[in-house]
């Protein structure tokens, strides 16, 4: 069964406040079944109405939150443990992006949870003495617009294609969060869809 992200509209799923929260709301593909990871620091509770495809959920919410230390249910039992993960401090202004645009919609809900810095963390890779965010875009920019200058990153797994989305960004003068453009909700589904699929879609 395919494990499927929720998007910010899915309000027939989710409420608007577990949506604000970003990647932490999934869904099965017949969606029968679905998972909110609460995040507290480092920590997560899983809520779900469903026992199955437990470990497939938690895989999925961890490839874009592998900074968490330990996920437990509700009822506060174990389900994972991840000792991998060493997040440290980084100046937001140094953090070349890999996308060109922020969508204002996600962007307003992201600032509804933020309350301090140590509330972020951003899956990074270092190439040629550069970090690249490889996610949390979003966040690295509420981050910027209330006046933080760091967040924690951490090292985390990536794909090759991701240095031609850097490249990408770099030829359209994309060198660090504040440059990246807010753009509408449709306006960045047209945009950044629209790139992520032409890519994707001209792979052999």
């Amino acid at each position: 069964m395919e494990i499927k992200r929720a998007e910010i509209n899915d309000m027939e799923m989710f409420t608007a406040e577990e949506l604000n929260f970003g990647a932490c709301c999934f869904f099965t593909e017949d969606r029968t079944c679905k998972y909110f990871f609460k995040i507290n620091k480092r920590e997560a509770t899983l809520f779900t109405n469903t026992k199955q495809y437990i470990n497939e959920v938690i895989k999925e919410f961890l490839f874009y939150s592998n900074f968490i230390l330990s996920i437990k249910d509700e009822d506060g039992c174990v389900l994972f443990v991840n000792s991998q993960s060493q997040p440290y401090l980084f100046e937001i202004s140094k953090i070349q992006p890999s996308q060109f645009y922020i969508n204002e919609k996600k962007l307003e809900n992201c600032k509804k949870w933020i309350k301090h810095h140590d509330d972020i963390f951003i899956p990074i890779t270092i190439k040629d003495g550069k970090c690249i965010s490889l996610d949390g875009h979003t966040r690295l920019r509420a981050a910027l617009d209330f006046g933080y200058t760091s967040v924690f990153v951490y090292l985390d797994e990536y794909d090759e294609y991701i240095f031609y989305f850097v490249d990408e960004a770099i030829k359209q003068q994309i060198f660090s969060i504040s440059d990246m453009e807010l753009l509408s909700d449709d306006e960045y589904k047209l945009k950044w869809h629209k790139f992520c699929d032409d890519f994707f879609n001209s792979l052999p």
